[in-house]
């Protein structure tokens, strides 16, 4: 491209070079950022913009530039379409919004001869009507209109303008033509808003005072303290208990005390009977509060909760007799055999730790006589590669001498040969006349039967070519009627008919709703008896506040 140096010249020769370089085997974004990487670009986003729009819409352009190159662009090269396709594409898609400024910038980097062609065919009515006859073969008709029809009519003043330019440019006149001038906006005549007034503030309305909060809001009621105080006696009522049933004395756990045991239980039991006062004032017993008179309603959460509650004081209870009934003994036995095992077990740890030393120390030596084996190996295999080698240059030396010999023999003989040349040369060239001669009688008859061969073929190929136009001359019957119960015959391992694959169908659906019945059932009964479960828990719970009441 031959360009003349403005503004947008170096803009619209990147634009071209995009592309011409452009390779369909890879994707718009990778060859943008390498040509951006490769080449300085003033305004990459218009660049990126020019390249892929004009991916987009290149059916239409190429349709705008082949019907220019058939009419008015023939003389033109064939390597220059992609200018004409940028100012196509700036002239339909991009003038609302880059404007002439940008255009005529592009118009003046080329040579202005051939722009003033491509103009000049663009503005011209038959060529627009033959562009727009091509298009509509590949877009629809609102689509032309808009992008062709309206753009040329709107902007039509404006390239007509341009093209009387490049008229007097390229026919040398440089007479300036009449600017005409602007238009200049008036203001309008509107009238002038009235002042507003100034709102009258409102009375703001005094607030009441409010009423003090009553002291019971901050009291809890006298349930919740009611509920607190049974919830104590009951805490304390079973520690008195668990009291009782740990002094309790077991007959099946007594056994013989020595003297010296005897003796000190005796004195302890003098010195407690000295600290009791039987003259002491005793105070009445406090009543008994009725815990069960206040109504309280569980769900079944909390009744399942209270019942593994009073399930695992039971369970502990339990467990303790069972200690006692199997002899319960002190924990001193234990302790002595514990420290036994910790210090055996330290010992043992002890006697690893030096083993581990010494096989370590043992290794270490054998590492060091390895070294020295793999020492005195190395140097038995050097010498032994020397010898070798050794031995390989004599046998070296003896194959040269034995190649000396054979060649002054094979030099004779040739010398011998040379003699017999001439007439062997007579005989190969008699030999070849003969072979040639032979071979084109040969290939004389292979064509004559391949001729023929192909005369067969073609003649039936032209018989064959007949019974097909014959037999498809023969009208046919595409009705096929339909039989619910037949199978297709695919050869599928499951294959059946329509109708059999509606009686399963009922069959399956008459199943499921059994196995719907039957699955109602079993949740009824899962319910019952989860009711029962409750009930009997519910009995129990009662059963044991009873049991701690009393």
């Amino acid at each position: 491209m031959e360009r003349n140096a403005n503004a947008y010249s170096e803009l619209f020769y990147h634009c071209i070079q995009v592309l011409n370089e452009y390779d369909h085997s890879i994707s718009e974004e990778t060859f943008l950022e390498q040509y951006f990487q490769d080449n300085k670009v003033p305004n990459e986003a218009f660049v990126s913009t020019i390249l892929l729009d004009c991916i987009r819409h290149s059916t239409l352009l190429k349709t705008v530039t082949d019907i220019f190159y058939a009419t008015d662009g023939i003389n033109i090269r064939k390597s220059e379409q992609n200018i004409y396709k940028i100012i196509a594409y700036l002239i339909f898609y991009q003038l609302d919004s880059v404007g002439f400024k940008l255009l005529r910038g592009f118009i003046d980097s080329v040579q202005l001869n051939r722009v003033h062609q491509f103009l000049k065919f663009l503005i011209d009515d038959e060529h627009l009507q033959a562009i727009q006859k091509e298009c509509m073969k590949l877009y629809e008709q609102e689509y032309i209109d808009e992008k062709i029809g309206r753009v040329i009519k709107t902007y039509l003043p404006d390239l007509r303008a341009i093209l009387l330019d490049l008229s007097d440019a390229v026919e040398g006149r440089t007479a300036p033509r009449p600017v005409p001038e602007p238009t200049k906006s008036k203001p309008f005549n509107l009238t002038a808003p009235k002042a507003r007034m100034v709102p009258i503030p409102k009375i703001i309305p005094k607030i009441d005072k409010a009423r003090t909060v009553p002291k019971t809001t901050y009291e809890l009621p006298r349930d919740h303290v009611e509920l607190e105080k049974i919830r104590e006696d009951n805490h304390r009522r079973g520690l008195n208990k668990l009291d009782q049933t740990r002094a309790l004395h077991h007959h099946f756990l007594q056994t013989d005390k020595s003297s010296k045991t005897q003796s000190k239980i005796s004195k302890i039991m003098q010195e407690r009977e000295k600290n009791y006062r039987f003259d002491h004032f005793r105070a009445n017993p406090p009543p008994k509060p009725e815990a069960n008179k206040i109504p309280v309603k569980l769900n079944i959460a909390t009744i399942l909760k209270e019942s593994q509650l009073y399930k695992k004081q039971e369970d502990d209870v339990r467990r303790r007799l069972m200690d006692f009934e199997a002899g319960g003994k002190d924990a001193q036995e234990f302790t002595q055999w514990q420290q036994t095992m910790q210090k055996q077990d330290y010992d043992d740890q002890m006697t690893t730790i030096e083993r581990k030393r010494l096989e370590g120390k043992m290794s270490y030596e054998e590492a060091i006589l390895a070294r020295q084996r793999l020492t005195e190996e190395n140097r038995r295999l050097a010498e032994e590669l020397k010898r070798q080698t050794r031995e390989a240059i004599e046998e070296h030396v003896k194959e040269k001498v034995k190649d000396e010999q054979r060649m002054k023999q094979l030099i004779d003989e040739v010398v011998s040969g040379r003699e017999n040349a001439k007439l062997s040369q007579q005989k190969l060239q008699q030999y070849k006349a003969d072979f040639v001669k032979q071979y084109k009688e040969e290939h004389k008859q292979m064509m004559k039967q391949a001729l023929e061969d192909a005369e067969a073929e073609i003649r039936q190929r032209a018989e064959l070519i007949q019974q097909i136009r014959v037999l498809e001359s023969v009208p046919i019957d595409r009705y096929k009627q339909v039989d619910l119960t037949s199978v297709a015959g695919h050869g599928v391992h499951d294959e059946m008919s329509i109708a059999e694959l509606r009686e399963r169908l009922e069959i399956v659906k008459l199943e499921r709703e059994k196995e719907r019945e039957s699955r109602r059932d079993l949740i009824v009964k899962e319910k019952q008896t989860k009711e029962q479960m409750i009930t009997h828990t519910v009995q129990n719970i009662v059963k044991y506040r009873n049991e701690l009441t009393t």
